[in-house]
């Protein structure tokens, strides 16, 4: 059994009224990060069952749902919050079998969601942090891929904030980046997402819509 076998499946759990472009191109780059196989979308309503589907498990019950209902275990789940005490280490990723993150676009100043809407709501499941900062969906996924493969943190990077210079302007993204040979992480097609105002072809032929 290789390694990829063992390592705990990543729950999204959508937590945003709709799945705009901005989210799906996250949830997207989620999945070519930590592979499809070992990625669940929940919480999802049944309209983007087909388009996310080709990323990873659809549900469209909560992870709450699946806890309460028995389909899953309390013991077995670890939910990813920025308001935990204990920050998420190798030994929390070989102990559970899923590790949850909020399906959220990010706030400045965060709000807290992710403990209101999921950590409140499920006793007897540990919550664990990544750090002081605040990451994007994808750059969470990318954290626990990196921590899964190397066992520690040992050569990771991160940049606080980035800015994308646009035709109309310059946009600031203040959240937490993970680098990646020196570069922060995005997902692919939101540069051109967030300067043109397009989803790239590629993309959009992937998913049907061309």
């Amino acid at each position: 059994m290789d390694g990829d076998e063992q390592k705990p499946v990543v729950i999204i759990e959508h937590l945003e009224d709709t799945v705009g472009i901005w989210l799906f191109l996250e949830y997207r780059h989620s999945s070519l990060i930590y592979g499809s196989k070992y990625i669940w979308f929940t919480n999802l309503p049944e309209k983007y069952h087909a388009i996310l589907s080709k990323y990873g498990r659809v549900s469209n019950k909560s992870t709450i749902d699946l806890v309460r209902g028995g389909e899953i275990t309390a013991r077995e789940v670890l939910i990813l919050d920025p308001q935990a005490e204990k920050s998420l280490d190798y030994y929390d990723l070989v102990t559970h079998r899923y590790v949850v993150i909020g399906g959220i676009l990010g706030d400045n100043p965060p709000r807290g969601r992710t403990k209101k809407l999921l950590t409140d709501k499920l006793e007897n499941v540990e919550a664990r942090n990544i750090g002081d900062g605040q990451y994007s969906i994808d750059g969470s996924v990318y954290y626990v891929d990196y921590l899964w493969r190397h066992r520690s943190l040992a050569g990771y990077s991160y940049v606080d904030g980035i800015s994308i210079e646009t035709r109309n302007g310059s946009i600031h993204l203040p959240f937490r980046y993970p680098l990646v040979e020196g570069k922060p992480l995005l997902a692919p097609g939101l540069l051109e997402y967030l300067r043109e105002g397009r989803v790239p072809s590629y993309i959009l032929r992937e998913i049907g819509l061309a």
